[in-house]
């Protein structure tokens, strides 16, 4: 729209006509058009603590980009860490931009132009908001009324001096990303939520009427005011502090009961875990009894072996002993009824000086010859005519035959 038919307003009256007072929708949310940024020079704190005064031109704020991708933006209480993505868009957003977003930027004289239903004054971008979440409702009614937008930009280092302001780099390109409820704005006390006078919590100074002989001042739109207590004192506060105060109780009663709820679950887990600790204990120390025991019947039965093997032994020297015809005295030692052996079968064999195993390898000599002489003795005695002849043979029976043998032909009997 050309200047010619373009409606004037005052430049003390842009950010009225430029914004609408936020109300109550049906829902229950917060609707209405504010200011969100604009131009100038502004101050930029960097993470590694560089400090930069960055400007924003006219033609790159009000460029049809990046006022396009204002549109639709997510609003988010307080800005986030990072950018908001479709990832974290549920936990962060809280409202949401609308795309009647300021355009023109005619500007003359201290003038501002209404083109269409879009009007600037050139300096600032408006647009339509809604807030739909409780929190942040809450926290806007409570005072939080600042806007900040979120965005990335191109840095063009150049420095110079706008509208008599210093300035180090430029910002181009500018791109947004999300629009924050915060309690302070870098475009300055334009850019903020303007409430009706319904949802406005703004204290009326009290003035004076007409009449000059009242002696107290009458208060027009004081709000209503409920009474808290308060560390057992009672306190007369606004409604909506004492709203606050309610909605903050409401949230310690609930901490407090969470709290008690896990106090009582990690009781009921220490329970739990005592008990098995316990059982734990009871059935390690039946593992250590049975080990106990398994060990101790595995001494038992060494111990019986060994017994058994020393028993097999002493035997089976006293019966080499008894076939080599050596006499047994209960003094000897089984190295002694050995060596005793020996010297019966090789009389030629000395041992003096010589070492076990030198005796145990001349014993098992001896007891091998023993044998074989007992064989040859009961073949002898199968051969001259024994009963069983020496089809029937068998050594012990024969031996016992030859023992038969001898003790009658000692008495003087007939064979």
């Amino acid at each position: 729209m050309g200047a010619t038919s373009a409606k004037r307003f005052d430049t003390l009256d842009a950010g009225r006509w430029m914004t609408e007072p936020f109300t109550r929708t049906a829902e229950g949310f917060l609707s209405g058009r504010a200011i969100v940024t604009s131009i100038g020079v502004f101050t930029y704190k960097y993470a590694d603590g560089q400090i930069l005064r960055e400007l924003r031109l006219p033609e790159e704020v009000f460029s049809q980009a990046s006022l396009d991708s204002m549109k639709l933006k997510p609003v988010t209480n307080e800005h986030p860490d990072s950018m908001v993505t479709p990832d974290n868009q549920k936990e962060l957003q809280v409202g949401s931009l609308g795309s009647n977003v300021s355009s023109t930027t005619q500007y003359s004289n201290g003038c501002c132009w209404n083109d269409g239903d879009k009007i600037t004054d050139g300096i600032h971008v408006a647009i339509d908001m809604t807030i739909n979440r409780a929190d942040a409702i809450e926290d806007v009614l409570n005072g939080r009324r600042a806007l900040s937008m979120g965005y990335t930009c191109d840095i063009e280092d150049s420095a110079g001096v706008y509208m008599g302001v210093e300035y180090d780099c430029i910002q181009r390109n500018i791109r947004y990303n999300h629009c924050a409820i915060v309690d302070e704005a870098r475009a300055g006390d334009a850019a903020r939520i303007h409430l009706d006078g319904k949802d406005a919590v703004l204290a009326v100074p009290a003035r004076r009427t007409d009449n000059k002989d009242a002696q107290t001042p009458k208060e027009e739109n004081t709000p209503m005011k409920q009474t808290v207590r308060i560390d057992g004192i009672e306190v007369e506060v606004p409604e909506n502090v004492a709203s606050h105060i309610a909605g903050q109780n409401k949230r310690i009663d609930e901490a407090e009961s969470k709290k008690k709820s896990l106090e009582e679950e990690v009781a009921e887990l220490k329970k739990a875990v005592s008990k098995l600790e316990a059982e734990r204990d009871a059935e390690k120390s039946k593992a250590d009894s049975a080990q106990a025991e398994l060990e101790k019947a595995r001494a038992d039965a060494a111990d019986d072996a060994r017994i058994d093997a020393a028993v097999k032994e002493r035997l089976s020297v006293l019966d080499a002993a008894d076939r080599a015809g050596v006499k047994v005295s209960s003094e000897m030692k089984m190295d002694d009824i050995r060596r005793a052996v020996i010297g019966s079968v090789f009389p030629a064999i000395k041992l003096d000086g010589k070492n076990a195993d030198y005796v145990s390898a001349c014993f098992d000599s001896a007891v091998a010859e023993l044998e074989k002489r007992g064989d040859t003795a009961q073949r002898a005695v199968a051969s001259d005519g024994i009963p069983g002849g020496a089809d029937n043979y068998d050594a012990a029976a024969a031996r016992e035959r030859m023992i038969e043998y001898n003790q009658r032909r000692s008495r003087g009997e007939e064979a």
